[in-house]
């Protein structure tokens, strides 16, 4: 049923985005939000067919909205004759409020950042958070030649970081250019206003690299360590959390997001600002372990949530089961309470999965709360290299900050 709605209200959306008496509003900028949410949705690719139903929902939830609160999408389709565009959503119903009339890359950095700027100087606000939608991997790509210290570094990549645009309004699954983690950082680091929250309804974000690279963009890191539903999140059901003022606000969107994936979604959040002082606990406790060869270091039943179920590989295991795993108790406790400052809220079901494309084997280990973060970590390891799939992960690792910061150098890596 689902589906029938996602094509109906596909149907619908074109219609929409097609007519010529499509209103476009003046954004109202005469008073100041106690939030403008802004959603990313980078949808010219596969996805494309599941924006429509988000997108519905999003207006559905509007509905309770107050006036002081601003809820802004960018919208990019794979979708023939429809350029990027910008939308508020506000009693239930969506208004066009930008309409490019050239289309571009969603992936790129610069124009990354020119969307955001223009919408939070449209909707000024007291606090700002931000939703992205799309596809992503962690932090992984494959492309290792990739210099990220500079302001533009998105490319073709087999395995994604966050978003593909398939630039030419197709949903063609083999191409398109990404936006690397590092880079994304510095759009956010460098927006006109600060975030409060990133939201990322999009697989394998709560990682800790990916985590350390964002430590400066927002406060807080919304996001799941595995695979999501190709639906998304129900957003009528969490909108409300989104713009809430509680302090633990996220609880309102975590909890009714993996309650609508009958709780097989593992669901974590991040305090970023905690960051720093985890990665060195983090540096501590691996002194400890030395890490330096795959056979010294216990992998077995151990939490992972991403691989090749065909050919073996696991990554991104659960940080919280590899420490455990790998640690004296005298040295774990002192990291847990490191890890309990930063993952200040968590959803970890005992003995749930997700939906997974072919990453994960659960006949590979159980789901235990006890043992679970649901934050990942990538541990490099010499076999990494011997399969496709893998090969050539260790070296772009060392691009990201978290290597660095956690002493990986130290272990022959």
């Amino acid at each position: 049923m689902k589906y029938l709605l996602t094509f109906l209200a596909a149907a619908l959306m074109l219609t929409a985005c097609q007519s010529e008496e499509e209103p476009i509003i003046e954004p109202d900028i005469d008073r100041t939000a106690s939030r403008t949410v802004i959603f990313y949705v980078s949808g010219e690719n596969d996805l494309s067919i599941f924006a429509a139903s988000d997108t519905a929902e999003i207006a559905k939830g509007s509905v309770n909205l107050k006036d002081n609160q601003h809820c802004i999408a960018f919208i990019d389709l794979a979708e023939k004759n429809i350029g990027p565009s910008i939308w508020e959503f506000k009693g239930g119903k969506r208004e066009l409020v930008m309409q490019y009339e050239q289309d571009f890359y969603n992936s790129d950095p610069r124009k990354m950042k020119e969307v955001l700027n223009w919408i939070i100087n449209k909707y000024p606000a007291k606090s700002y958070g931000l939703v992205l939608w799309g596809h992503a991997s962690a932090w992984y790509n494959k492309n290792d030649s990739v210099d990220v210290s500079k302001e533009i570094s998105y490319y073709q990549a087999p395995r994604r970081s966050y978003g593909r645009d398939s630039g030419d309004n197709t949903s063609d699954s083999k191409k398109g250019l990404v936006i690397n983690i590092p880079s994304m950082a510095q759009v956010l680091e460098n927006l006109s206003a600060k975030l409060d929250f990133i939201f990322c309804d999009c697989c394998n974000m709560a990682n800790a690299a990916t985590a350390f690279e964002l430590r400066k963009s927002a406060n807080l890191l919304i996001a799941s360590p595995a695979e999501i539903p190709g639906t998304g999140a129900p957003y009528d059901k969490i909108l409300p959390g989104l713009f809430s003022t509680q302090s633990d606000y996220y609880k309102e969107v975590v909890d009714p997001y993996v309650e609508d994936a009958n709780n097989k979604l593992p669901m974590a959040v991040i305090q970023l600002n905690q960051m720093e002082q985890f990665a060195a606990a983090t540096a501590t406790i691996l002194q400890t372990i030395n890490p330096t060869r795959d056979a010294e270091l216990n992998f077995n039943n151990l939490i992972y949530y991403d691989g090749s179920k065909s050919s073996g590989v696991r990554l991104l295991y659960d940080i919280k089961d590899f420490m455990l795993a790998n640690s004296a108790p005298a040295a774990y406790s002192v990291w847990e309470t490191s890890l309990n400052k930063t993952v200040v809220y968590r959803q970890c079901t005992d003995n749930k999965t997700w939906t997974t494309s072919g990453h994960v084997n659960f006949d590979d280990f159980k789901m235990s709360a006890d043992r679970c973060a649901c934050f990942s970590a990538h541990i490099p390891l010499e076999q990494h290299e011997l399969n496709s799939y893998s090969r050539g992960l260790n070296t772009y690792f060392r691009k990201m900050q978290w290597f660095w910061a956690v002493n990986w150098d130290a272990y022959g890596w």
